[in-house]
């Protein structure tokens, strides 16, 4: 059994984790709890419908207004990133308190030596295409949810701060501007990493390993 310890700082909480948490890098399956996976699903379609209307909407200009159409596919955008914000919000205060409990450890194995080890180990098998190697549950599968759970942070945390800068009447200043643009910037990695996604679970489900079937089981 692994003792649990009460953790003052987040490295610790990481590292220990990590530790604790080891068999889950060897491709042991980590069963999440009904909150973990409602969050995530939400989550992921918060980001999905986002990332879809950012085509068709407008967004504040200094110089020029929004049109009515494009100026109602913001305000959606607006109040759908809000929820997404909530959304990661507690999810990321949920997971800190329950983070030895939910096997979180996985989501971050690189700060731990372990997990770099697993990290290096299975990144070589995927060079190498032996992709049937690599278990579905280790320490790379893990990194590429971590990191898709960044970029999102990222994202909403700018959209939030968007969302009060920008006030009641769309005001542009430069700073603004400058925000708008690492926004827009984050979601050119967040099209590449749920386009990257989906096809692995495709894949994933190709293989054999009924990873869809989990994915929609909530």
């Amino acid at each position: 059994m692994v003792r649990l310890q009460y953790c003052t700082d987040v490295q610790s909480i990481f590292e220990n984790c990590s530790r604790s948490c080891h068999l889950c890098l060897t491709g042991f399956p980590v069963r999440y709890s009904r909150f973990i996976r409602w969050s995530h699903a939400l989550t992921a379609v918060a980001i999905t419908f986002q990332l879809v209307i950012s085509l068709i909407m407008d967004h504040p200009h200094s110089n020029k207004p929004m049109t009515i159409d494009g100026g109602l596919y913001f305000s959606w955008h607006e109040w759908v990133g809000l929820a997404a914000l909530a959304i990661l919000a507690c999810w990321w205060i949920y997971s800190l308190i329950n983070w030895k409990r939910e096997s979180q450890g996985r989501l971050f194995p690189w700060v731990a030596s372990p997990g770099r080890l697993s990290l290096v180990r299975e990144t070589g098998q995927f060079l190498l295409l032996r992709w049937t190697n690599i278990p579905e549950d280790g320490a790379l599968v893990g990194t590429i949810h971590g990191l898709g759970l960044l970029i999102a942070s990222a994202m909403v945390i700018t959209g939030g701060v968007l969302y009060v800068a920008l006030g009641p009447q769309d005001t542009v200043t430069l700073p603004v501007n400058n925000l708008i643009h690492l926004h827009s910037f984050l979601s050119t990695f967040m099209w590449v990493y749920l386009c990257g996604h989906t096809l692995m679970a495709l894949w994933h489900q190709y293989m054999g390993h009924g990873s869809l079937a989990r994915i929609f089981k909530l």
